[in-house]
């Protein structure tokens, strides 16, 4: 079905169609303007002269509906150029209207003519609100421009008119000094209109139709004065003749054409922000050729082929415009140079800032990637850096060249930051990157790959020179360090792989990363080599920690617990819990799975899972025996700041009284993370002590076995370690010097009022040994393996396992 041509949607489409064919206002005036003009110079008497008023009338229109429309940011300097332009049109008006009525164009009083002047002082001060700023504001240039084109074209007038008409003598008569006040008042719209075409140029399409719409009134003014003059001395203007009145009477319409177009024009709301143009062009040279030639050859054309009299004006005035002509020009010329010298002069100072820019940029470029390539701290390489490298080193490796990689961190670094601070550890990363750089080769790449961890990559190495180069480096670390006053003592444990053939730059990384593990599970401060038996290390650790989370999840631990007995009496005081995992594959003994636990920190929540368990299992003891149970915690258990919580919420749940319950805690875990780590594990520990908790020393002598940290630590029960008891006697001087240390232990224990327990004790002898040494309590083998809890509820009953079954309670009872 075909659409109604009437519906609202196809009169719409016809509407639009309609619309994009429509030319603009300003391109519709300006064509019909020119009909209008060549209508009205053909239509001769009246109804020419009434046709003519239209014109004016409808320039006016145009110019107010121009300004009313675009609404420029000019708008006064418009509105005063609509005011000239309808005074105009209002003489015109009265002129025409004069004429019509009469008859006579003789009949207009000379008055009438007067009444066109105030349009060029309008037009004049509009052209000045038009253009930013006084006549003398911005580039001098432009003013000496304009001027240039004004004394050219008086130079003209001179020629082609003011002689002439100055020749016939008749200066007096009103309408030629009407004209020659046309024509100076014409000099003065010429001038700022040049100065604002000069100073725009061809960025306002508005403003060269005001440019072209002021030479059409020049024109028409010129061409008015010579017919004046060709009435009474016919033949004495080269434009005098019957075309003419023609030729005026066209310029002024097309001015009157012009100046509404200009108005209807868009580019009029803009022009006023366009940037000055005082660049001498060539354009502009080619004005000025064309201005300084014009006059001397019109000058030299109206003298004619025959002889003429000149008068002593007929030379000096020619003269002296020439003269003012050429010293515009070579003014002009001069600033045009300066202007050109000054500009070569900024450039060359840009130019110099941006030499200087582009440098201090490439410096800071430099800069940034030096930052972004080496540890701030050091000046070493950092880790990015060291890993371009070293995959630049394993791309290019052979069988002849090899290369081997150093991983090393300082031990001992963590208790310097925390026993002096942070600045003093900085201080000695610092030095210890000193002493780095002195022992490796230029060719090899030394880096801080962060906290205390150091990285060396050894290019085109043996094994053997490989070696050495560690050694040095252990041996540098160990020296004492001096930072801030302080004496500082640190070692370095180091990890040495000599890269393989086949191996990438993680690869590499990966396993000097586990030979530096090796080292420092060796005991520190030494160099370990990396052997393939390390993956297999790793692929162990790496499947029981993977056996751990499932153990959590599937409940395969275990407790057992071995008791802890009066030598004297055998007496149970007090049982230890022992973890045990009964993994699918079988049991996995302690020694297996600790390590990793603590690795991985897995045994945080293993630990808990054993205090919870430890005390449910403890109640029944307690209450039945009152005997305490002995709890084992990691170091990493102590840090947790949430550790107290943990306990006092197992003794509540469990409904064990807190002097039931002792923690066993390691030298190491005590006293080996620094002085601020140690008060805040004591005052964790202290603050348990509050609610009967006790703490027991364990393995004690393995550790710093500084016998004065008794007085000041938190501790109710020493532990003493099998290695002091786990010997049989002897009368040699090991043997000596061991029970000798043994006594030691065991009577400083008693001085300080502090229960001591030896551990793994096995034989009959060592218990004789021990009870010989005045220790009170003991635990090993002698007297009970490690038993479930339901063998233990036996043994406390008085089934088997004791000597001397019976009695429970004592110096570990709570």
């Amino acid at each position: 079905m075909q659409p109604d041509a009437s519906s609202p949607r196809r009169v719409t489409r016809h509407r639009r169609g309609r619309g994009l064919l429509r030319p603009p206002s300003w391109l519709l005036f300006a064509l019909l303007g020119c009909l209008a003009v060549a209508v009205v110079v053909v239509t001769p008497g009246w109804v020419g002269e009434l046709l003519w008023e239209a014109v004016p009338l409808a320039a006016v229109a145009a110019m107010v509906a121009g300004i009313r429309r675009h609404r420029p940011p000019a708008a006064p300097a418009w509105w005063l150029m609509t005011a000239g332009v309808g005074v105009w049109a209002a003489a015109d008006l009265l002129w025409t209207g004069w004429y019509v009525a009469a008859g006579d164009a003789g009949a207009v009083p000379r008055w009438v003519d007067l009444l066109y002047v105030p349009m060029y002082p309008l037009i004049a001060l509009g052209l000045g609100r038009l253009q930013r700023g006084p006549v003398r504001a911005g580039n001098g240039g432009v003013t000496l421009d304009a001027v240039v084109i004004v004394v050219g074209i008086a130079f003209l007038y001179w020629t082609l008119i003011f002689n002439p008409y100055l020749g016939v003598g008749s200066l007096r008569e009103a309408d030629h000094l009407t004209a020659l006040l046309y024509l100076g008042l014409d000099m003065v719209v010429v001038f700022m209109g040049a100065r604002l075409w000069f100073r725009y140029g061809n960025q306002s399409v508005s403003y060269v139709l005001l440019s072209q719409g002021f030479t059409a009134l020049l024109v028409a003014d010129a061409v008015y004065t010579t017919t004046l003059v060709g009435d009474g001395n016919p033949g004495i203007s080269l434009l005098d003749g019957s075309g003419a009145e023609v030729v005026g009477s066209a310029a002024w319409l097309l001015w009157l054409v012009l100046m509404g177009t200009a108005a209807l024009h868009p580019s009029m709301t803009g022009a006023q922000d366009a940037l000055p143009s005082n660049a001498l062009t060539v354009m502009r040279g080619g004005v000025f050729l064309s201005i300084a030639c014009a006059g001397p050859v019109s000058f030299l054309i109206g003298l004619g082929p025959g002889p003429v009299t000149l008068t002593r004006a007929d030379i000096a005035v020619p003269l002296a415009l020439l003269t003012c002509l050429s010293a515009f020009l070579i003014i002009r010329l001069v600033v045009g140079t300066s202007a050109a010298q000054r500009r070569a002069i900024l450039l060359d100072e840009q130019a110099a800032e941006l030499s200087r820019a582009a440098a201090e940029q490439s410096a800071l470029q430099e800069l940034i990637s030096h930052r972004a390539m080496h540890d701030p701290l050091t000046g070493l390489a950092n880790r990015a850096l060291f890993n371009d490298r070293l995959e630049q080193a394993t791309a290019r490796r052979s069988a002849s060249a090899r290369h081997a990689l150093l991983l090393l961190d300082l031990d001992g670094f963590q208790h310097v930051n925390d026993g002096y601070g942070h600045p003093v550890g900085d201080q000695l990363l610092v030095q210890a990157g000193r002493r780095l750089r002195e022992i490796v080769r230029e060719a090899d790449t030394l880096a801080r790959l962060g906290g205390d961890e150091f990285a060396v990559l050894l290019e085109d190495v043996t094994a053997a020179e490989a070696g050495e180069i560690a050694e040095r480096v252990v041996e540098a670390v160990a020296e004492v360090f001096t930072v801030g006053g302080y004496a500082l003592h640190v070692t370095t444990s180091v990890g040495l792989y000599m890269i393989a053939e086949s191996a990438d730059a993680q690869e590499a990384l990966r396993d000097a990363d586990l030979a530096l593990y090796a080292a420092k599970a060796a005991g520190k401060n030494q160099i370990s080599v990396f052997h393939p038996g390390l993956r297999v290390e790793r692929l162990d650790r790496a499947r029981i920690a993977e056996g751990l989370r499932r153990a959590l999840e599937e409940d395969e631990f275990v407790l057992n617990y071995q008791p802890v007995v009066d030598l004297r009496t055998g007496e149970v005081h007090a049982v230890e819990a022992l973890l045990r995992w009964h993994s699918p594959e079988g049991v996995v003994p302690p020694d297996a799975f600790i390590p990793t636990a603590e690795e991985t920190g897995l045994i945080v929540p293993i630990g808990v899972q054993v205090l919870r368990r430890a005390c449910f299992d403890a109640r029944r003891w307690h209450e039945r025996y009152g005997i305490a149970v002995n709890v084992n915690v990691s170091g990493h258990q102590l840090h947790r700041p949430g550790f107290v919580a943990t306990v006092l919420d197992a003794l509540a749940d469990s409904g064990l009284p807190g002097e039931a319950l002792i923690l066993e805690i390691t030298e190491t875990a005590l006293l080996a993370t620094g002085q601020q780590e140690t008060a805040r594990v004591i005052e964790f520990l202290s603050e348990l002590r509050t609610y009967g908790v006790r703490v027991a020393i364990d393995d004690f002598g393995t550790g710093y076995s500084s016998l004065a940290y008794l007085q000041h630590l938190p501790v109710d029960v020493v532990k003493i370690d099998g290695a002091f008891t786990g010997y049989e006697a002897g009368t040699d001087t090991a043997s000596r010097q061991r029970h000798a240390l043994t006594r030691a232990i065991i009577g400083l224990c008693e001085s300080l009022d502090l229960p001591a327990v030896a551990e793994k004790v096995e034989t009959a002898e060592q218990e004789e040994f021990l009870r010989d040494m005045r220790c009170p309590l003991g635990q090993g083998y002698l007297f009970s393996k490690p038993l479930p809890a339901h063998d233990l509820d036996r043994l406390l009953a008085g089934g088997t396992g004791l000597d001397r079954p019976g009695r429970v309670g004592g110096l570990l009872a709570g």
